[in-house]
C-alpha cells in the first residue's frame, strides 16, 4: 500500500512545527520557576506529537523512505522547517540543561531526517528519555536510521530499557522486529510483527502495511527495503 506523496511530507512538517512551536512556548517561561512550565508545555504537546511521529516511523521502517526525502517537500516549507530548528538548536547550546528543548529538537531533526544528529540531541535528554518506552523507541530508530538500519551496542542497550519498560508498546515491539531483522531472526521478526498487527484493527493504514510486511518476510524479502516490483520499475526507468 503506498500513500499520496503529498501526506507524509505534509505530517512531517506539522510535527515539527508543532515542536518548534511548544519550544517557544518552552522558552517563554517565567524565568522564576523554569521547570513549570516546560514541563506543561511538553505534557501538552507530546500527545498530539505522538500520531504523526508513531506513522512516520511505522512507514520509515517498512520501506518508504523517500517520503521524507527534503527534495520532496515543498521549498519554501523546507527552508522555513530548517531555519527553526537551527534556532531551537543554537539556543539550546547556549542552555544545555533544558531536557524539554532536546526532546523536542530531537524530535524535529529526525522527522527532517537528520537521524544523527537527532540521536545525539536523545544523549542530551537522556535522563528523560531512558524513563519513557515511546522517546526510547524514537531514540532507537534515530540510530539505527543513521546506521542503514544496524542495532550497534548502543541501541541494543536502548532496547533492553525499553523492552524492560514495555515490551507490549507497539513502537517497542517495532524496534524489536527491526532487531531481529537486523540479526537475521526471521521467527523473531515474524512473532513480533504478528502481535504487532494484532493491536490494530482489520483494515486500518497500519495494519495492512504490517500484514504486507509479514507476507514479505513469509515470501523470503527483507520488509525493510523496497518492493522487488518497485525495483524492477526503477530499472527499466
Amino acid at each position: 500500500m503506498l500513500l499520496p506523496d503529498w501526506l507524509l511530507p505534509f505530517l512531517g512538517v506539522a510535527t515539527v512545527l508543532a515542536a518548534l512551536f511548544g519550544a517557544s512556548l518552552v522558552a517563554a517561561g517565567d524565568p522564576a520557576h523554569p521547570e513549570a512550565p516546560r514541563r506543561r508545555a511538553w505534557q501538552a504537546l507530546a500527545p498530539g506529537l505522538g500520531a504523526p511521529l508513531a506513522l512516520l516511523a511505522l512507514y520509515v521502517a517498512l520501506g518508504h523512505p523517500v517520503a521524507l526525502d527534503p527534495a520532496r517537500r515543498a521549498p519554501d516549507s523546507a527552508d522555513a522547517v530548517e531555519s527553526m530548528v537551527e534556532r531551537l538548536a543554537a539556543r539550546l547550546e547556549r542552555d544545555g540543561g533544558d531536557v524539554d528543548g532536546w526532546l523536542m529538537l530531537a524530535r524535529s531533526l529526525k522527522v527532517t531526517g537528520r537521524h544523527r544528529e537527532a540521536a545525539a540531541a536523545y544523549e542530551k535528554a537522556a535522563t528523560r528519555a531512558v524513563q519513557d518506552p515511546e522517546l526510547l523507541a524514537d531514540w532507537i530508530e534515530a540510530r539505527i536510521l543513521a546506521d542503514d538500519h544496524h542495532f550497534d551496542v548502543r541501541s541494543r542497550e536502548l532496547l533492553a530499557q525499553a523492552m524492560a519498560l514495555a515490551p507490549e508498546h507497539p513502537a517497542v515491539l517495532m524496534m524489536r522486529v527491526l532487531a531481529a531483522l537486523d540479526r537475521g531472526d526471521a521467527t523473531a521478526a515474524r512473532q513480533g510483527l504478528k502481535r504487532l498487527s494484532a493491536q490494530y484493527a482489520p483494515g486500518s493504514a497500519d495494519r495492512q502495511a504490517l500484514d504486507e510486511a509479514l507476507r514479505r518476510l513469509d515470501a523470503g524479502e527483507d520488509p525493510r527495503a523496497a518492493p522487488r516490483d518497485a525495483r524492477t520499475r526503477q530499472d527499466i526507468r
